[in-house]
């Protein structure tokens, strides 16, 4: 059979097979924060004493997800006396780290963000903690920032 193409010459058509072939891409999955936990950067975010800056530290965990699994700013119950007033007492920052990022979310805290004192918890602590017995053996698990 032949065709006539924009010129007008003949060409004979001929039987073409079309194969697609689509190169398999490598796709990071990407990491969805929990509601809860956007809830909790929210209440980080609102929480401003002496050097800790709640809504630039929020900002800052926000833009770097990949490098943590949760963070928790927890209160004390002298929050209950102080919270209609609008204050609300938290002055420790818990951050479980993805592996690989404990060291440089530790140097973060401490010179960004001007932390008072960083520390580890231990095996044992994160274990009651957590509620599980999952815990590998190591000394890095949840990094604890303090303000004074």
């Amino acid at each position: 059979m032949a065709t006539t193409n924009e010129n007008g010459s003949e060409k004979k058509k001929r039987d073409v097979k079309i194969e697609f072939m689509i190169s398999p891409v490598l796709q990071q999955t990407e990491k969805k924060m929990s509601e809860a936990q956007q809830i909790q950067l929210d209440v980080i975010a609102k929480t401003n004493f002496n050097l800790f800056n709640g809504e630039e530290i929020s900002a800052w965990l926000k833009q770097n997800y990949k490098m943590w699994r949760a963070v928790l700013l927890p209160l004390d119950f002298i929050s209950l006396r102080d919270m209609a007033n609008g204050n609300w007492h938290a002055d420790t920052l818990y951050i479980y780290p993805e592996e690989g990022y404990q060291f440089k979310l530790e140097e973060i805290m401490k010179e960004q963000f001007h932390a008072d004192e960083t520390q580890w918890l231990d095996r044992d602590s994160v274990m009651d903690i957590l509620g599980t017995t999952e815990i590998e053996d190591t000394s890095y698990i949840i990094l604890s920032a303090w303000w004074d």
